[in-house]
C-alpha cells in the first residue's frame, strides 16, 4: 500500500492526460495499476472515482470558454446514463458478462475506423460552431438510446461511460472528435461523483489514496487541455479510433482467455 500510494501522483498524472485526450475518465488505467500494486479492487475502484473528478475538473473552464463543451447535451445524455446504470445493475446477475465484453469489443472496432473516416458535418473544425446543418431529433434520440446502452455497460463491466458515449457524439450525431471529448470529459466527472457519494456514505473511500490520485489527474487533465486546443483535428480522430482498436482487441482477446 505504501507503495501504491507513493505511486499514486504519477499514475494520476498519466491517467489525467490521457483521459482528457480521449473524453474518458482514466479509471481503465488507475484501477488496473492499483491492482496491480496489490490494492485491493474494492479499495482502488472508489478512488479511481474520487481522481476521475479531478479528471473532469482539469482544464474542464477553459474547455467551456472555447465553447468545445456543451452543457445541454451532456445532461441529457447523462439522464440516460444514470437510467441505464439503474437497468444494468439490475441485469448484473441476469446476463453472462463475457457475451457482454464481447458486443463491447465489437462496438469499439466498428466504431474506430467510422470515427476517423467521419463525414464533417461542419464548415471548419476549428470553429465548432458554424455548422452547416442542424442535428436531426432521431439523432439526438439515437445518441439518448446508445447512451443508456452505455451507462448499463459501465454498471455491467465497470468502464467508464465516455468510451462508448464519445463515438456516439462523433459518429452518430456527426460532432467534431474536440466537441464530444470535452462534452464527455464533463459526463464522467457527473457520474464519477454520483460514485464518489454513494461510496463515501458505505464508506468504502481511502480518502488518502484518492486524494493522492485525484492531485494528479487533476493538474494531468489541466494539461492535457491545451494539448486538446491545439491539436489538429485529423490526428485527435486518429489517436482516439487507435485507442479504441487497442480496447477492443484487449477486452476481446482477454475475454475469449477467460
Amino acid at each position: 500500500m505504501d507503495t501504491a500510494l507513493f505511486l499514486a501522483f504519477p499514475t494520476g498524472l498519466l491517467a489525467g492526460f490521457i483521459g482528457t485526450l480521449l473524453g474518458i475518465g482514466g479509471g481503465s488505467i488507475m484501477t488496473p495499476v492499483l491492482v496491480l500494486l496489490g490494492v485491493d479492487i474494492k479499495v482502488a475502484a472508489p478512488a479511481s472515482l474520487v481522481a476521475i473528478f479531478g479528471t473532469s475538473l482539469g482544464g474542464l473552464r477553459r474547455l467551456f470558454s472555447e465553447g468545445l463543451v456543451k452543457l445541454k447535451l451532456a445532461l441529457f445524455l447523462e439522464t440516460a446514463s444514470i437510467t441505464g446504470a439503474l437497468l444494468g445493475v439490475y441485469l448484473f446477475e441476469a446476463l453472462p458478462s463475457k457475451t457482454l465484453r464481447l458486443i463491447l469489443a465489437t462496438l469499439l472496432l466498428v466504431s474506430a475506423p467510422l470515427i476517423y473516416k467521419r463525414k464533417k458535418n461542419f464548415k471548419n473544425e476549428n470553429n465548432p460552431e458554424n455548422a452547416s446543418k442542424p442535428i436531426s431529433i432521431i439523432r439526438y434520440f439515437l445518441t439518448w438510446l446508445g447512451a443508456i446502452g452505455a451507462g448499463s455497460l459501465s454498471a455491467l463491466l465497470g468502464i467508464g461511460g465516455g468510451l462508448v458515449k464519445v463515438p456516439l457524439m462523433i459518429i452518430v450525431l456527426g460532432l467534431p472528435a474536440k466537441i464530444a471529448i470535452s462534452t464527455s470529459k464533463l459526463m464522467v466527472g457527473i457520474t464519477a461523483l454520483t460514485g464518489v457519494v454513494g461510496h463515501g456514505i458505505e464508506g468504502n473511500v481511502d480518502w488518502v489514496l484518492g486524494l493522492a490520485l485525484l492531485t494528479g489527474t487533476y493538474i494531468g487533465a489541466s494539461l492535457s487541455a491545451k494539448v486538446l486546443l491545439r491539436i489538429e483535428e485529423r490526428r485527435l480522430r486518429l489517436i482516439a479510433s487507435s485507442y479504441y482498436v487497442l480496447m477492443g482487441v484487449y477486452i476481446a482477446i482477454n475475454t475469449i482467455r477467460s
